[in-house]
């Protein structure tokens, strides 16, 4: 019998009381990012910054239990008008001109920073259970993440809905050009997955 998945929400002031729980979760979910070396993708840089992030207005972060063990987490926060989210964007052709399509005004966009899972959890529905569960009641029209291309991920983010509109290249030392996705907001009733 399967265990039941347990989401409990946080506001970035309350996420910054279990930064250890954050920290031991995203070392269990990117195992093998963190095995290449690169510096950004170290835990200490991912809580560098979860700091940040987790003190813009607004941050929303669900985090799943099995047992009250973490085994996932996600968050994000709704874009700014001052924004720098799309700094660098590189849209594809056919998208409207980035000047437009960048526009935030704090109810247009949610930024979806992370989303992950410990890597024994994964193949589980975990991700869309998080996905769905920070953005089931989002006021927003869209929701927009970064993915690395090569991500195993891709396909499910793809099944969920996202499409690429083109890359992005965030201005932390050391990050990688990420293609840039956005699934537009209310989400669709889950088809599986």
């Amino acid at each position: 019998m399967a265990k039941e998945v347990v989401l409990q929400s946080f506001s970035g002031e309350q996420a910054r009381t279990i930064r250890s729980t954050i920290a031991d979760v995203q070392a269990r979910g990117y195992v093998d990012a963190i095995a290449t070396g690169n510096p950004f993708e170290s835990t200490e840089a991912f809580m560098d910054r979860f700091d940040v992030y987790s003190a813009m207005p607004g941050f929303s972060m669900v985090l799943a239990t099995i047992d009250t063990e973490p085994v996932g987490q996600i968050f994000g926060w709704p874009l700014a008008t001052d924004t720098t989210w799309w700094t660098g964007l590189d849209l594809d052709s056919g998208q409207p001109e980035s000047g437009e399509f960048a526009v935030e005004d704090g109810t247009r966009t949610f930024g979806l920073s992370e989303l992950m899972v410990d890597k024994l959890y994964t193949g589980r529905g975990i991700a869309g259970t998080l996905f769905r569960g920070l953005l089931a009641d989002r006021h927003e029209q869209r929701v927009t993440w970064l993915v690395n291309p090569t991500n195993s991920a891709y396909a499910i983010y793809r099944h969920w809905g996202a499409r690429r509109v083109g890359t992005l290249q965030p201005t932390w030392n050391g990050a990688p050009r990420f293609d840039v996705l956005i699934v537009d907001l209310p989400l669709s009733p889950p088809s599986g997955g």
